[in-house]
Order: structure tokens, then sequence, then C-alpha cells
């Protein structure tokens, strides 16, 4: 029988529930990458590209590496560009498919985008998803997913001390070959698939020796590199906990989140390096456990997500929270959007974002508090330039967190940072604002 497998999030060999379920009359097996206009086209309400110019290259070094990690196993993948539920149902019945493998996602368009190719491929082949990116298998959380509490601090009372995380399953030795005769289609330059997609040509950023970012670039291969550079070789893991609110240098952080992202890297792979890391030093170290919370926040985001449905995404508070007034003026957001506030803490932070497409999570609080509470403007269209600049973008994550800033996220509390005292205190001799000043 003949698979297909539709890649989304989850670039990588390692740990991959879809391709361990490959059953074994499999006789044949395509992945397929689908370039999908919607996801990647214009946003709603800033009408720019949602897979912006540090993203696309990232994804585009993500796809080459698994390229080459599949051929390794006498495999390759067929690159598409148009709406799944109309490239997938074609393509299967052009090769007699048996059944399409995808990764399961948890966020509305996403969720839809399932349910369209499912309607489309109909009864006679079926959409198997399975669960790759959470760290938590659903079928292992100890409560269901109808009684997820709106707090994060509820939610990790009620697991974390119950949790069961799985082991990562190991990479396949051998995959089944492409089926006879078919020539996949190679992978796209960003000046073709923008081309193709009718998007304005991008802007390809130049690297920046002030980059908080490790230079691995996409893909599996970097991901595990990095894993095992922070984790083993380095054993940054223990410091983690006294270093996560710095904001320069690649070592401050894990910067797994670009790899984490697009499914280069899985969650359960970096949670038995942790447990490694643990076992190796005889105790639970602060670091260890704060990474394992980050972990479990990210599952979390995306399991509200999930239960919450569209309105995880809209205007209106989860909780019944009444928005903030706000006065909105696109030259203000533009000056915030390009680093001209005159607020020297906030411009930096904007400044690293357009250059690098990263930012560190206490500069990415403080630039959404002073967007929502001080200049008076849309979350959305923040949460948007986020989604467009971010080089490690995640709908659940990026959303959720934009959602909680505004107060109308997991959170009855006013969310509003002092940002003058947050760049005392996180930047005490301005070593930040001095390095991003231009």
């Amino acid at each position: 029988m003949t698979v297909l497998y539709w890649l989304r999030n989850d670039l990588r060999l390692h740990d991959n529930e879809a391709l361990a379920a490959l059953p074994a009359t499999t006789t044949a097996l395509l992945p397929v990458y689908c370039f999908d206009p919607v996801a990647h086209g214009p946003d709603a309400y800033l009408g720019l590209p949602r897979t912006g110019p540090h993203r696309l290259p990232f994804l585009l070094e993500a796809l080459a590496d698994l390229q080459r990690r599949y051929a390794t196993l006498g495999s390759g993948i067929h690159f598409m560009v148009g709406r799944p539920e109309e490239a997938l149902p074609a393509l299967a019945r052009q090769l007699g498919a048996a059944a399409v493998h995808a990764s399961a996602e948890h966020t509305t368009e996403e969720e839809e985008a399932e349910d369209a190719v499912a309607a489309a491929l109909g009864p006679q082949v079926p959409l198997r998803c399975f669960e790759t990116l959470t760290l938590l298998h659903p079928a292992d959380l100890p409560i269901p997913l109808h009684q997820l509490p709106v707090s994060f601090s509820k939610f990790r009372f009620e697991v974390f001390s119950k949790m069961t995380v799985r082991p990562p399953l190991p990479p396949p030795r051998q995959l089944p070959p492409l089926p006879a005769g078919f020539g996949p289609a190679p992978l796209p330059t960003a000046a073709e698939l923008t081309a193709q997609l009718g998007l304005p040509q991008p802007v390809l950023p130049v690297a920046d020796r002030r980059s908080a970012l490790p230079a691995l670039g996409g893909g599996e291969t970097a991901g595990l590199a990095r894993l095992h550079d922070y984790a083993v070789e380095r054993h940054l893991i223990g410091r983690y906990d006294d270093t996560r609110n710095q904001m320069l240098g690649e070592a401050f952080s894990t910067k797994f989140s670009p790899w984490l992202a697009n499914g280069s890297l899985s969650a359960r792979q970096i949670w038995a390096a942790i447990d490694g890391y643990d076992a190796a030093h005889g105790a639970r170290s602060k670091g260890a456990l704060q990474l394992r919370l980050e972990l479990l926040w990210r599952d979390y985001f995306r399991l509200l997500a999930h239960k919450a449905g569209p309105d995880f995404f809209r205007w209106r508070g989860l909780r019944g929270q009444v928005p903030k007034p706000i006065q909105p003026d696109k030259t203000v957001f533009d000056d915030w959007a390009a680093g001209r506030t005159g607020n020297a803490f906030v411009d930096a932070n904007m400044r690293e974002l357009a250059a690098t497409g990263f930012m560190s999570n206490r500069g990415r609080q403080n630039v959404a508090s002073y967007l929502i509470h001080d200049l008076h403007q849309d979350w959305r269209w923040g949460a948007a330039w986020f989604e467009h600049q971010l080089i490690d973008h995640d709908a659940a994550s990026n959303w959720g967190n934009w959602k909680y800033i505004a107060g109308t996220g997991t959170d009855v509390r006013d969310t509003a940072f002092d940002v003058a005292q947050q760049a005392r205190r996180y930047d005490p001799q301005e070593r930040y604002v001095r390095t991003w000043s231009k």
C-alpha cells in the first residue's frame, strides 16, 4: 500500500509517531510538504506575509536538511504550492494512496485545514493524525481537556506531579521507497516560492554579529546539535534559572524555540536531555525545573488554544475580561515596529527583532505591554507583527502570550509592565540598549 505523509510542523526523523506508525504493509511512502497560500500569505491585520524574512529562509534550511536526512534512508520529499485540501487529495488519487499520515495541530486554522483535507479525501483514504508536537500526549493528561483550567498555576498544580512524559521515539533506520516512477518536485528557492505564492519578494536578512541566536541554521541536524551543546557539552541546564532573564548572548537561554516551532526538535527529546542532566548531576537543579516548566507552558498554550477554539485569537477575554480602550493609530504602531518610540529599552528590543527575527522573553513581554498599555494600540496588531518577524513563531505561544499581556487571556489581574523599572532591573548598565542603539 502507498501512504502519503503530509509534513507540517514535524520536520524531523526523531520522535516521530507519524513515521513510527506506518503499517507493515506500506510498500511506498511519499512525504509531501505543501506551501499553503493561506498559511504563508497576508495576515488579516497588517496585510504582511505571515512567514516573514527571517522565518522563511530558516524554514527552507530546515526542509533542505530534512530532505538530505530522508535521502540517507532511501526516501525523499515532494514539494507543492497550493491549498492542502486541493493538492493532497489530487496527489492521493494520482498515486492510489491508501492513507495519509500527518501531525495533529491544535490551533483553529490548522485544525480547519485538517478537517478540509479529511473531507476532500473522503472515507476511502483516511487522514490519520498523530501527536508529535506536544510534550504530553493528550491521552496521558491526568485531567480531561474540557476541564482544562484557564490558569497556568492551576494547570501546573493539577498536572505536574501526576503527568507522564513518554520517552522520545528513535529515528527510523529505513523508510519505504518513493512510489515507483514518481519524481518529486524540488524544494523552491525563496524567490521562486514567493513568486508562486503571489507575495512580494522578501529582502532576506544578513547575519548580524549582535544576534543572540546560535549560528547553526535551520533543520533537525542543527536543532539536535544545539541541544547536545547546551545540555551535554556545556552543562548549561543547571544555570538556566539564573540566566533566563538576561538579554545578550546565545548562552543566556536555550534558544531551542526556533527548532521547536517547526518541529525540527522534539519537546520530548529536550525533556529526555533534562532527565539525563539530572541523572548525571545527582539532583534536580533549579535550572532543570524551570526549563521543564517552560516546556509545560508551551503545552498549556497549545491545549488552551485547542479548547478555546477561535476565541483564543479574538479580541474578547477568555475569562469575561473587558479589553482596555484603544486608540488605533497606524503611525504610532509603525513607530513601535521600527523602534522609534523614544523609549530606549523598547526601541532596542524592536531593532533586535527586525535585524535577527529574535527577541528575549523579557523583551517580548515589555514591548507588548508598552504597545498595549502605554501606546493604547490593538494587541492583535502586535501579535501579527511578531508572527511576521519571529523566526520562532508558534501560533499558540505567540497569540497566547499577547492575549495574556492584553489582560484578556489567562489572568484577570492588571498585566501592564512598568517598562522603566524593568529596564533598570534587567539592563541596569544599559549594555543591551547600547548594543542595539542603531
